[in-house]
């Protein structure tokens, strides 16, 4: 594992030491997914949207996305309610 300590700047960004970004080949369009993790740590992990698109056409090949659409946007609707229920009862 390699390490390196670097700073946020105003904006929040975070500068990634350019032998890493070479190592991980990183670049402006790259995209991280950036994961809290218990004892203050984050974790930048790298996606590689084609691989990600290609699992899920596999993975999903003949199933009803617009069944699943529909039930992922009821849950989420139903998760925004609970939260607007809590914030209001503060």
């Amino acid at each position: 594992m390699v390490e390196a300590v670097t700073t946020i700047d105003k904006a929040g960004r975070v500068v990634i030491p350019k032998d890493m970004r070479e190592r991980m080949k990183l670049n402006e369009n790259s995209v991280l997914l950036v994961v809290e993790t218990e004892g203050d740590a984050l974790v930048l992990k790298k996606l590689d949207i084609q691989q990600i698109a290609e699992r899920l056409r596999v993975e999903l090949k003949g199933k009803d996305m617009d069944r699943i659409a529909r039930k992922v946007e009821a849950q989420s609707n139903e998760r925004v309610k609970k939260e607007q229920a809590e914030t209001l009862r503060r």
